[in-house]
This record gives structure tokens, sequence and C-alpha cells, in this order.
């Protein structure tokens, strides 16, 4: 599902996100793995996840977080399907507006289809395509 966030361009975050901008300046997308930080693969985590930013193109490795297992395990807390996972889409005043499965990349885009819209350089590209 991170492929087709990423690479799909009908995908809310390519989507609307203006050509030449930060990948997270409209949609900052988050991860919470099920393994402890010891054991995450870093290097394996998709580039989405830790996207280039700012001027330099420095990775932001402020998007994967992992599961506490000493506190919380937020899996357990919150009920969600270890086998499945979830989509969470919080708004910025932190309201949970959306949840769905991992694979319901279509029901994501319309989810973001029914309010935002496409920059011009966006949608100028895919008028000429």
């Amino acid at each position: 599902s991170y492929r087709s966030i990423a690479d799909d361009p009908r995908s809310p975050v390519r989507r609307y996100t203006a050509q030449g901008s930060d990948l997270d300046g409209v949609i900052d997308l988050r991860a919470v793995f099920q393994q402890s930080h010891h054991d995450l693969a870093v290097e394996k985590v998709h580039p989405l996840l830790k996207p280039a930013k700012g001027k330099f193109g420095l990775p932001d490795p402020e998007k994967v977080f992992c599961v506490d297992f000493e506190t919380q395990d937020i899996f357990d807390v919150r009920g969600i399907d270890r086998e499945k996972g979830c989509i969470l889409v919080v708004r910025p005043d932190q309201y949970v507006a959306q949840v769905l499965p991992l694979d319901a990349t279509a029901e994501l885009a319309a989810f973001f289809d029914a309010f935002m819209l496409e920059p011009a350089a966006v949608k100028e590209k895919a008028i000429a395509e």
C-alpha cells in the first residue's frame, strides 16, 4: 500500500502536492510498525516514510514509529488488527476523519477527492498526458 500511495498518480499524496514541494507538504504520512525500534531495519523503510525535504533534500526520519512494549502496545490499546493494519486520516485539529484498511487506497483517494483541490501544475500535467 505504501507503493501505491507513493507511486500512483491518483494517490492523494501525489495528486495534491505541488511539483517541487516537499512530499509531505500537504499530506503528512506517518507509520507505526509492530516491532520494537531495535528490530526495525531502517534502511528498508519505504522512501515515502523518509522523504527528502527542504533546500538540501535531507531525509526526514520523524515519520516512523515503533511499538513501545515497555509501556503500551498501541495495536492492543486501539484494537488494531495486526494482520490487516489500518490507515488513519487525522486532521490538523487532531480529529480522526477516516479509518480504513491498509489496502483501501481507492477509498483514501475518494475521501480526499471530496474536498481537496489539485495544484495548478499537477492539473496541467494530467491534462497534457
